[in-house]
């Protein structure tokens, strides 16, 4: 098993899907594609693994019932996902 401490931030999938739950519920009800989430979350868009990271982001939050599974590109949040942001801030 991978030490998460040696792996960088940009590159570990947790941290970036806090950092993307947090993004979509403060612009909420405003909703944002997957690549203008992308945009706001990733620092280095020519680093293809900080994407693939920010993708599997999006993927886990989507399994786990934070991220609606919308059959367009848009990323919602769930209400379950704004109720904890908002517990949480």
């Amino acid at each position: 098993m991978a030490d998460r401490k040696a792996t960088p931030a940009k590159y570990d999938v947790a941290k970036v899907e806090a950092v993307m739950l947090e993004v979509v519920a403060e612009l909420h009800p405003e909703h944002l594609s997957t690549g203008g989430l992308l945009v706001k979350v990733v620092a280095d868009p020519e680093d293809s693994r900080e994407i693939e990271t920010g993708i599997r982001a999006i993927q886990g939050l989507r399994d786990a019932g934070l991220f609606a599974h919308r059959s367009d590109e848009r990323v919602e949040p769930t209400p379950a996902a704004i109720r904890a942001v908002t517990l949480l801030t």
